[in-house]
């Protein structure tokens, strides 16, 4: 199950809910129990390592351009 991250309207406060995508009934603030709240657009982290990681590769870069 997901974890979608909202906002309230009314008191401004941000929380995150695990909630199955075919759930549909509203979703309360637990600060201030109003329904006045929108999902909000989620940014997904990663750690690095391996061949996708080139941050040992722009500093060896930046040190023979710069150094």
């Amino acid at each position: 199950m997901p974890i979608f991250e909202y906002r309230c309207k009314d008191c401004g406060g941000k929380f995150e809910l695990f909630r199955s995508f075919s759930n549909t009934d509203p979703v309360c603030c637990p600060d201030c129990d109003s329904q006045n709240t929108i999902k909000l657009l989620s940014t997904f982290a990663s750690s690095g390592g391996g061949s996708g990681d080139f941050s040992s590769s722009a500093s060896s870069c930046c040190s023979e351009n710069f150094g």
